[in-house]
């Protein structure tokens, strides 16, 4: 299992999807962003919008309310904590086994010709909007030579 240091790592420096932004109907969504932020700044915090694009509502709706609710331990903390609960209450969807599965197998055989890519993209899905899900589910059906660097704008 993979750690929520490693899902901060991940999510921190993440750039906007294609089109996530685009049809505004994640803007309660980033003003929870921006409570829990105000609250307790933290990596997501850089940009709301981007960050709200990206994580599924169950997900972001469970980790700002831990944020919010926080107690005095430091943001860092309170962050990897609320990742922690968040993660244990996202339930896989069937997109999300179909994607770790594929994904984990197309890992085991890119190393095989030793040009590999992060195992950890294939364990995060559960906690993404879908059309991240399907834009990295796209990028498996690559050679080993090109998969990482098209997954890498998706999970960094």
């Amino acid at each position: 299992m993979w750690r929520p240091v490693v899902l901060l790592a991940l999510l921190g420096g993440m750039p906007p999807v294609a089109g996530g932004c685009g049809n505004g109907g994640n803007s309660g969504r980033s003003s929870g962003c921006q409570a829990a932020c105000n609250r307790c700044a933290g990596e997501l915090c850089v940009d709301c919008a981007a960050t709200s694009a990206r994580l599924r509502d169950e997900f972001e709706n469970v980790l700002y309310a831990c944020v919010l609710r926080g107690g005095d331990a430091s943001c860092d903390t309170i962050w990897t904590s609320c990742f922690m609960e968040a993660d244990a209450e996202s339930i896989p969807r069937p997109t999300d086994v179909t994607f770790r599965e594929t994904c984990l197998a197309k890992n085991s055989e890119c190393d095989a010709t030793a040009t590999t890519f992060a195992d950890d993209n294939c364990l995060s899905s559960r906690i993404l909007e879908p059309s991240v899900v399907d834009q990295a589910q796209q990028c498996l059906s690559q050679s080993c030579a090109n998969v990482g660097s098209c997954l890498r704008p998706l999970f960094n």
